[in-house]
């Protein structure tokens, strides 16, 4: 996974003198976006969400497809989303991250990955689905 990740090392630093900046926020999304129309990088968008939980989280046992466990989730899940548009790339490169457990997921070339982890937030799952639908209602943006 790592070396896919260092496709992102490009965008740490980008001359952002050369582009129009625009800052709004769509239904509690802050949107911020970079855009120019000369250059390889033409936009550079950070979508920031708070994702509402109240749910009960089912634990399986991957052997039995039992549910084990149920566990109420109530809370707030904070995430960072980076959506980068190249002229050389067909698809947007994508990075989402979240205070608390770092990077969450990324698409490049359309294909998605994210960290295995030894344990995952209760709750993150249906978290970033929830994070899915509302950057695509706000933004038009598939993740």
């Amino acid at each position: 996974m790592s070396d896919r990740v260092k496709i992102f090392r490009q965008f740490l630093t980008p001359p952002l003198s050369k582009f129009n900046y625009r800052n709004r926020t769509v239904q509690g999304t802050n949107i911020q976006s970079w855009i120019r129309r000369k250059g390889d990088l033409r936009q550079i968008r950070i979508l920031q969400s708070t994702i509402t939980i109240d749910t009960i989280a089912e634990l399986t046992d991957i052997e039995t497809g039992r549910v084990t466990n149920r566990i109420p989730v109530k809370g707030n899940f904070h995430f960072k989303v980076y959506v980068f548009n190249k002229l050389s790339s067909p698809q947007r490169l994508i990075y989402i991250t979240s205070p608390n457990s770092g990077l969450q997921y990324f698409l490049i070339d359309g294909k998605a990955d994210g960290p295995l982890r030894e344990s995952i937030e209760v709750g993150m799952d249906e978290a970033l689905e929830k994070l899915r639908k509302e950057v695509t209602k706000v933004s038009g943006i598939r993740i």
